[in-house]
């Protein structure tokens, strides 16, 4: 069964994959679905963009909440599923990003204010290969 807050990685994984028609078939390393799955999402927000490679997917977010209230609320979401944050760094810049360590790929948020001044930003990406070891 799917929470409320994983179907938007679910939807996109689908439009994706229906989006590549007319590419020459490659096989994925890792479906975008098992890259964020299990991921968190704070809410409210708006899903803005999304951006990815062969190494990461990027799932960019707009929310009315400021930047300092999403990253808690993202530290104690880790903390509730047993994720364990090993690196939580605050910018000169004021953004916030944590790196979380996980079973499966890892995850990275990174949270900003918005640059319309209200609200914030923030970006949910996701190892598609283990991208932790080097490759021979």
């Amino acid at each position: 069964m799917t929470s409320n807050r994983s179907a938007p990685f679910l939807m996109l994984a689908v439009a994706l994959g229906m989006g590549a028609c007319g590419e020459p078939e490659r096989e994925p390393d890792r479906p975008v679905g098992d890259v964020m799955q299990g991921a968190p999402l704070f809410l409210p927000a708006r899903l803005v963009s999304t951006s990815g490679s062969a190494e990461s997917v990027e799932f960019l977010y707009a929310s009315p909440i400021r930047a300092d209230s999403v990253a808690a609320w993202y530290r104690n979401a880790f903390d509730d599923r047993g994720w364990d944050v090993v690196g939580d760094v605050t910018m000169a810049d004021g953004s916030i990003s944590l790196h979380v360590a996980r079973q499966g790929p890892p995850l990275w948020v990174i949270i900003r204010a918005a640059q319309a001044g209200q609200g914030s930003e923030f970006s949910l990406i996701g190892a598609v290969r283990d991208t932790a070891r080097v490759q021979p």
